[in-house]
């Protein structure tokens, strides 16, 4: 793409979308007011803007995505709220986690069950369950058998997020978001990176990024990264380490046809990281406590560790007629171990909840869990798209069909908590909690050293088999010059069949689901655009009843429609959303009940519907200022018995700029994320009475508002230090606030500084 160029043909008063836009521009036109408010002023020079990189990527934005229908689309072109966390963004907020690329994503909220376990992201009311890379899907949920623990950013070059359903490509039309990972590909020069970072809490992490062409003409060429980060923590007992890997290989068969392999590796254990919510909200006398951040009622033995291993190839043919074949293949496997601990409050039996901690030190109750599965994803999906001409207008088509398939394994274990000169009865299942966890003699000295859990297979497991195909088709008529329609459907077929620990059988399948997609897009001028669409909701989940079987699967519908911008060739996008979802059988906690095999029982809840406003911007406010921001207002219309986990109102920012004249080596940056308070419930424990609960509590989460700054400074051309603050003013949060009458702290103000070099 060449640099850009504006006409004056691209002048036109300015709306009050524009308004803040074209002030940041030419801050002059606003002198003289006498005179109207003309775009002139925010003409670009040719040199002025730097062009898209071979990835697409233009700054804090990019030139187009697949992730909503399949079809190349512009931003403005997308008929769906649609984020892109871009390269760029990554390295100046030192992003290195899925977490910490999904917290600085508008519209999504965070909520944590524990530390280094489960995370729930949530998006428009709903918790995000559809993970894709390269997009094919992924078992990329946080929890405690899922690869998104693993995640790591360094491989990857960009972060795709649709808000809204998206059941067209992923066969699951998840209400809330789909999140699609673009891996890093091979280029045909040769370069690389490389970076060492050292920050608060002993945090030390390296990397390194090599481009290296295989051949002289670059027809075979080959991308490796490679990165680990050893960490210590505010909270006691606390350590994390993460350690990834990528080799992938491309090869030019001729002109037209692009053979591609790969393989990666991802890990990451965190030490310390418990069962639960690690701080309670009250004693046992039903007063509120008022720990310190740091607390953290842990074994030095318990962790969680995981592993996935993907192995991918790909085909791309370009026909002469500028239709394109493109055929990807995968296989993950994902390993996952637990072994945790934690004295918190838990089940006690008979519906109600104890191991209320006492303010003399006394009352709490070491909790544990042992468990660990081996998951195996096989994914596929070929496309077939093009142009074609109808009535004289081109027009885009595209259809496709993807396969995945997933082998969950887990043993079951027997357990044995020792200390104290006791042994408990052994647990099968390895769940300690309230009942039969041991007390501890002083929980403000933390575990006793002599307590452990042993754990021991007993030769039997379950295994879990999901199949979900999907045939699709979607095509962009330009039915007149500013108006285009997308009109697309997808036939899937699901099953899920459970062997349980015992030899017992289950399944579910759905056959020939229909999901229907409908978008419009109507230019107003050569900036503005009104769009809005539609499709159906269908989502398997995996939660079970009391019975073991699953939850029968979510049904609902997704409306969006809203105005979009887009200014400087596409280097800013901007856009204003109104969004709309039902949702029908969500699963929620069924009371306290278990599963057979001791899990949290499940049941059909009443259903959700929500709607709500979404406003976005990101890209270049001029050749040196980058910014991303969005803002979401969230309104439950009707809500389940689960309660809510978000915030009506969420406002997330960041902006860098780079300085001129003598300080023209120097970028400066800022950011914030910001929620308003939750009127949460403490679930399914509550605030206790005579040091028991039976039954939930509505709580108070508060809201907050944490911000954070960058410095970097280019050393020589190929050189740069930067300087990362976060929670710059040490704001005291929760990143959970009310599970099993627990909380979770964020994290206080920390700083790192990296040293990155290219070449």
């Amino acid at each position: 793409m060449n640099p850009i160029s504006r006409s004056p043909r691209g002048a036109s008063r300015l709306t009050p979308l524009a308004l803040c836009i074209a002030a940041a521009c030419n801050a002059p036109a606003f002198a003289a007011d006498s005179q109207p408010l003309e775009l002139d002023a925010t003409q670009i020079e040719d040199s002025a803007l730097v062009p898209a990189d071979q990835t697409g990527q233009l700054g804090y934005t990019v030139e187009s995505t697949r992730s909503s229908t399949g079809l190349k689309l512009t931003p403005r072109q997308t008929p769906q709220s649609v984020t892109t966390i871009t390269r760029q963004q990554m390295d100046d907020r030192d992003i290195h986690t899925i977490e910490q690329a999904l917290e600085t994503t508008p519209g999504v909220s965070v909520s944590k069950m524990e530390v280094g376990g489960r995370t729930d992201f949530r998006a428009r009311g709903y918790s995000i369950s559809n993970w894709k890379v390269d997009g094919l899907k992924f078992q990329g949920g946080s929890d405690f058998s899922g690869g998104g623990n693993a995640l790591n950013m360094d491989l990857y070059e960009r972060i795709d997020i649709v808000r809204g359903a998206n059941g067209l490509l992923g066969g699951t039309g998840d209400p809330s978001a789909s999140v699609d990972l673009i891996r890093k590909a091979p280029t045909t020069t040769f370069g690389g990176s490389a970076y060492a970072t050292y920050g608060s809490w002993d945090k030390r992490r390296l990397g390194a990024d090599l481009n290296l062409p295989l051949s002289a003409d670059g027809r075979l060429r080959s991308r490796f990264v490679v990165t680990q980060e050893d960490a210590d923590s505010f909270r006691d007992n606390q350590s994390e380490r993460s350690r990834a890997a990528l080799a992938n290989f491309e090869f030019d068969l001729d002109d037209a046809t692009t053979l591609g392999a790969g393989y990666q590796y991802e890990y990451s254990k965190v030490v310390g990281g418990g069962w639960g919510a690690n701080i309670p909200i009250w004693y046992r006398d039903g007063s509120t406590t008022d720990l310190p951040r740091s607390t953290n009622v842990v074994p030095s033995w318990s962790f969680g560790e995981y592993i996935t291993r993907t192995t991918f190839g790909s085909l791309a043919h370009s026909f002469d007629n500028d239709w394109a074949l493109d055929l990807k293949v995968a296989q993950s496997e994902g390993e996952a171990l637990n072994h945790r601990g934690l004295a918190k409050v838990n089940s006690a039996g008979g519906g109600r909840y104890g191991g209320y901690w006492q303010q003399d030190g006394s009352g709490a109750v070491l909790n544990g869990l042992h468990s660990s599965s081996d998951t195996t994803q096989q994914s596929a999906q070929i496309d077939l798209s093009g142009p074609f001409q109808l009535f004289g207008r081109t027009h885009q088509a595209m259809v496709g069909y993807n396969d995945s398939r997933t082998v969950a394994w887990s043993p079951e274990y027997t357990c044995t908590m020792v200390g104290d000169g006791r042994a408990s009865a052994p647990a099968l299942g390895c769940q300690f909690r309230a009942n039969n966890g041991l007390p501890l003699s002083n929980w403000g000295n933390g575990v006793d050293s002599d307590y452990d859990m042993l754990a021991s297979r007993t030769g039997r497991h379950s295994k879990t088999t999901t199949r979900l195909q999907g045939l699709y088709a979607a095509t962009r008529l330009s039915i007149t010059e500013p108006l285009s329609v997308i009109v697309g459907a997808r036939s899937t077929d699901y099953s899920a069949t459970t062997r349980s620990v015992a030899g017992v059988r289950s399944n579910q399948q759905n056959h020939g689901i229909v999901t229907p997609y409908l978008g419009v897009v109507y230019d107003l001028n050569d900036t503005y655009s009104l769009y809005a669409s539609y499709t159906d909701i269908f989502n398997p989940q995996t939660a079970e009843t009391v019975n073991g079987t699953k939850v029968e699967p979510i049904r609902g519908q997704s409306y969006e429609t809203g105005i979009k911008g887009a200014w400087l060739d596409g280097r800013l996008n901007a856009s204003a959303a109104y969004f709309r979802t039902k949702q029908q059988n969500k699963a929620v906690l069924d009371d306290g009940q278990l599963t057979p095999t001791g899990g949290d029982a499940y049941t059909t809840g009443t259903g959700q519907e929500t709607d709500g406003i979404d406003l976005e911007i990101a890209g270049a406010l001029t050749a040196n200022w980058n910014v991303y921001a969005g803002y979401t207002y969230l309104h439950f219309r009707r809500v389940d018995s689960d309660g809510r986990s978000d915030p009506s109102h969420l406002f997330k920012a960041s902006t860098t700029y780079r300085l001129s004249g003598p300080l023209d080596r120097l970028t400066l940056g800022a950011g914030v994320s910001a929620q308003t308070n939750i009127r949460a419930i403490s679930s399914p424990a509550g605030q206790p009475v005579n040091g028991v609960s039976s039954g939930a509590t509505d709580v108070n989460w508060s809201g907050y508002a944490i911000w954070n700054a960058m410095a970097k400074y280019q050393l020589t051309d190929d050189t740069t230090v930067s300087l990362n603050a976060n929670n710059l003013f040490d704001q005291h949060y929760y990143s959970n606030y009310g599970f099993y009458a627990g909380a979770i702290y964020g994290d206080p103000r920390n700083m790192a500084v990296t040293v990155s070099t290219s070449f």
